[in-house]
């Protein structure tokens, strides 16, 4: 055989071999799609192989990842509105799930993600009154809502770690600022 002959096969030979190989880094873990059906998940950290052009690799990061929501009003049990700032800390915890769910798409899982936590704090924030929901333990108001939250959660294949209360203010809109002024005057 020339020596031409063998560039197009070993080139062909090259694409497959690379084809064939993929990593997964410290703090990730992936998963095998055959056509598009999940069929190995929870690949951990190293050097792994697929079958070239059936399988493809899906690679998602498992560190903690902070969900930072924009203010949110609520309303307190003495009817008082209040804006709460907060974030999420959290994970994936189910890689498989987090694909079926979400496409591997982590946009579409922080959409998903946020009307769970903000109806949980809705309802704690709705059972306290200003007075505790702004002295009080901030870490209680969300330590009670953890679990339910992780269940919804869990659905997406994440577990929410922690979440961090930043900020509680009164509307500038509302009259709550104005009677809290009117009581420091007099």
């Amino acid at each position: 055989m020339k020596f031409s002959a063998w560039v197009p096969m070993a080139i062909a030979v090259l694409l497959a071999l690379l084809g064939s190989v993929y990593v997964v880094s410290e703090g990730e873990s992936a998963i095998v799609l055959n056509l598009g059906k999940v069929v190995r998940s929870d690949v951990g950290p190293g050097l792994h192989f697929k079958i070239p052009f059936v399988e493809s690799d899906r690679v998602f990061d498992q560190r903690l990842q902070v969900l930072d929501a924009n203010p949110e009003r609520y309303l307190t049990s003495d009817k008082q509105d209040i804006s709460l700032d907060f974030f999420a800390i959290g994970r994936i915890a189910d890689v498989r799930a987090f694909y079926r769910a979400t496409g591997g798409d982590e946009e579409v899982a922080v959409q998903r993600l946020a009307p769970i936590i903000k109806n949980a704090l809705t309802g704690e924030i709705n059972s306290r009154t200003l007075q505790q929901v702004v002295s009080g333990d901030r870490e209680k108001v969300v330590a009670r809502q953890l679990a339910s939250i992780n269940q919804g959660a869990g659905t997406l294949g994440v577990k929410i770690i922690d979440i961090r209360i930043k900020r509680v203010d009164l509307p500038e809109d509302s009259n709550v600022l104005k009677s809290v002024y009117d009581q420091m005057r007099s």
